[in-house]
């Protein structure tokens, strides 16, 4: 089951390798982005963070809960 999770979490990644998810996705999205890259991400949290260029999505497109995570 979780590698179908991360199938889909994958399809939610965008071109930069960014992956904005909600807590309960946060570790699979950390997963999915160290077996990418072979390195460890930054997760910033969104609550926190303002964006001059970019607005996040509202929701965490694999539950459709609220994108709390950015993991780049």
């Amino acid at each position: 089951m979780a590698h179908l999770q991360q199938e889909e979490l994958q399809t939610e990644r965008d071109a930069t390798g960014m992956y904005v998810v909600c807590k309960e996705h946060v570790e699979l999205a950390i997963d999915m982005f160290v077996d990418e890259y072979e390195d460890a991400p930054d997760v910033v949290d969104l609550k926190e963070t303002k964006f001059s260029d970019w607005d996040p999505p509202v929701k965490c497109k694999e539950c459709e809960n609220k994108a709390e995570f950015l993991v780049v």
